[in-house]
């Protein structure tokens, strides 16, 4: 949606709530969902120098919100870090996952001694893209049936393109166990949730990781580096294995426990997938969003068991410390009839 197109659509509702940049200029209360930090892409994760010039953009966007929706404590306490100023005005609520169909078509037929690594997702510098390769020669030297498949990349490039750009000279001569699929629609990436045996997430910086509760629908095994969103959202040892970002070694050693434990495997597959279901499926994640809508209303509808950060009911490794909600920021001072949302 244009700015044009969302501050008419805004001139019309009773909150705007907006996902990009663009916010809407308006009157009326704004809750923007924030993503990601653009200034931690550019920090963090490494990404090129362009995200730094979008994070002046972000910066109005934050500045004019009357609610910030971080989506996971640690994102939160880092948009904080880097904006002090509306620590108060944001809340936590993690994203959902839909139930997957019960069965279908596989990118390749799964077989148990040629366990088959996933990674899924953009490939860019801040998803450990490059930690991926480094470790990869070193799981197959100790599990050579494995296979590797990284799904993703610009929709313009082929495969062969995308391998071009990230095989290493140390990981050229296994490429024939690594596979760039290029580009996937929804449609075809599930078939490699339902093909893999293992999912890798090595990022350096992800504020929530929608992809770790795609594994986990799937009852995949997840190892996944130990930041952000994967950190809160797994138990390492019960729901995936954590290693230290940028740990090549530790990566290595994770995967390769769990291309040559198949009991291992199911069991945290297992265990992830119901967690999945008990905490993330789409049902449970709308309560708490409503919960932070309603604090522009009139007559708030609370939902019973969902406190305003939205994260109080998700799983918690006993590691990580206590949530409590922020105190509600100063907002706009009116008082709005029944809500209309508009989405940005």
């Amino acid at each position: 949606m244009s700015r044009s197109a969302a501050a008419m659509a805004c001139s019309c509702a009773s909150l705007c709530a907006s996902h990009g940049w663009g916010s809407c200029q308006t009157s009326i209360p704004l809750v923007y969902h924030v993503h990601s930090v653009d200034k931690a892409e550019y920090e963090i994760g490494q990404e090129p120098q362009p995200w730094l010039a979008h994070s002046e953009a972000q910066e109005q966007a934050i500045a004019a919100a009357d609610r910030l929706i971080a989506l996971s404590r640690d994102e939160r306490d880092l948009l904080a870090s880097y904006y002090p100023e509306v620590r108060d005005r944001i809340r936590v609520v993690g994203n959902g996952i839909d139930e997957p169909a019960a069965d279908g078509p596989l990118a390749r037929p799964r077989c148990p001694d040629q366990p088959l690594v996933l990674y899924s997702g953009r490939l860019v510098e801040r998803k450990g893209i490059r930690e991926l390769i480094a470790a990869i020669p070193r799981v197959l030297q100790a599990a050579p049936t494995s296979h590797f498949a990284l799904a993703g990349g610009p929709p313009n490039l082929s495969p062969a393109d995308v391998a071009a750009q990230w095989l290493t000279p140390e990981a050229a001569p296994h490429q024939a166990r690594i596979h760039f699929t290029g580009w996937l629609s929804p449609a075809q990436l599930t078939r490699w949730y339902r093909s893999a045996d293992v999912l890798v997430v090595p990022s350096r910086y992800e504020p929530f990781g929608m992809v770790i509760l795609e594994g986990m629908i799937h009852a995949l095994p997840i190892v996944a580096a130990d930041v952000g969103g994967p950190a809160e959202i797994l138990d390492h040892r019960r729901t995936g294995l954590l290693f230290p970002p940028r740990d090549v070694t530790a990566l290595a050693d994770h995967l390769i426990a769990l291309v040559r434990d198949r009991g291992l495997r199911q069991r945290l597959g297992r265990a992830g997938a119901e967690e999945a279901r008990r905490s993330w499926t789409w049902p449970k994640r709308v309560a708490a969003m409503r919960e932070v809508y309603a604090e522009f209303t009139p007559h708030r509808r609370s939902a019973p068991g969902f406190a305003l950060s939205g994260w109080d009911h998700a799983p918690r490794a006993s590691a990580r410390p206590s949530d409590s909600s922020p105190a509600r920021g100063t907002g706009t001072g009116f008082r709005w009839p029944s809500p209309a949302v508009t989405m940005t």
